[in-house]
């Protein structure tokens, strides 16, 4: 118990650090956590690790994996979609400092990078399952295909879409949502077919393994 609440410190300090700073000082971490700086070491091995793991647990507090559960229990693949895009702009929405922060780190430090594009490819791969999804009800465009719909998908709602549309140009975050929700689901699917719940979507055997990871 005392190793949890040491970890939820620390990570509790970078959350409020990231809020306000464009870096993260490990000396100024410890300071706030009232660790050592070895002890931050110990925990999260690199200022990668301890990012990815300040992330983990905001996308926890905001509800991200329980929202994963909902997309991954819709019947059939539009609302499937429409609840992966509306969640990944809740998500920009309710985690915007750090996400904000994790934006600008990226561009100067390689292995944070790295490690946020590994997330990005899950985000694109759980896009492409429903995608898959969408194929197989016969209800994407003619000539789109899954990897092609993904790839839309993805683009059209990255975080820098978010800050574009709410934060620089001051559209509500709902609206903001329900307008990409809409170019997407009018760029990918068939408005002349009808959604398919009959047999229930087996997201398992479009790729989905159980539930749906976070960043590691």
């Amino acid at each position: 118990m005392a190793a949890t609440d040491t970890r939820t410190r620390i990570i509790r300090a970078v959350r409020r650090l990231a809020e306000k700073r464009t870096e993260l000082p490990i000396d100024e971490i410890a300071r706030r956590a009232r660790v050592s700086v070895q002890t931050i070491y110990s925990h999260f091995g690199s200022k990668r690790g301890l990012l990815m793991a300040a992330i983990d647990d905001m996308q926890r507090e905001v509800g991200l994996y329980e929202g994963f559960e909902r997309v991954f229990s819709s019947p059939d693949g539009e609302t499937a979609l429409r609840r992966m895009v509306n969640l990944t702009f809740d998500l920009w929405e309710r985690g915007w400092p750090l996400v904000r922060f994790s934006l600008s780190a990226r561009r100067i430090d390689k292995e944070v990078d790295l490690q946020l594009t590994e997330v990005d490819s899950m985000r694109r791969t759980h896009l492409w399952i429903i995608c898959r999804r969408l194929e197989a009800e016969s209800r994407l465009l003619a000539g789109v295909s899954p990897e092609r719909a993904a790839d839309l998908a993805f683009t059209l709602s990255t975080p820098t879409v978010y800050e574009d549309l709410v934060l620089r140009r001051g559209w509500p975050a709902e609206q903001a949502a329900s307008t990409q929700i809409e170019l997407i689901v009018s760029a990918a699917v068939d408005p002349l077919t009808p959604p398919v719940t009959d047999p229930p979507p087996d997201w398992a055997a479009f790729g989905m393994g159980g539930r749906p990871a976070g960043p590691s």
